[in-house]
């Protein structure tokens, strides 16, 4: 039996261009390379507005959020835009205390980061 924490990954593109990573279960260092994995294949891909979706994780790391910051850089350096959409339990403090507001656009929802993205 593995200790390693599941997580996973479903891409929803949409008709308007944006592109949404719907994640689930926990974002950990045991398992963030297979979304930077899958974020950078997006962008390598022509993707330039990309949403990851976090409502549906039960746990986020600092690790976690590291990898979320490294993403929106990354995003920015190549012309494009990334917005996290959504809340987890537990990871507001850190949110705060890390002032990620400054090195990640957030967004309560989905919809409210297409918006953002649109705008």
């Amino acid at each position: 039996m593995s200790n390693e924490a599941a997580l996973t990954v479903e891409r929803l593109p949409r008709e308007d261009g944006v592109v949404v990573l719907a994640l689930s279960g926990e974002l950990v260092v045991t398992n963030r390379e297979s979304l930077r994995e899958l974020a950078e294949a997006q962008l390598e891909g022509g993707v330039r507005k990309l949403v990851i979706a976090i409502g549906g994780l039960s746990h986020v790391d600092t690790s976690g959020l590291a990898l979320l910051v490294q993403l929106a850089t990354r995003f920015a350096e190549r012309a494009g835009r990334l917005v996290v959409a959504g809340r987890v339990s537990g990871a507001e403090e850190m949110r705060q205390s890390l002032f990620l507001d400054e090195a990640i656009e957030f967004a309560d929802g989905v919809e409210d980061a297409v918006a953002a993205l649109s705008g």
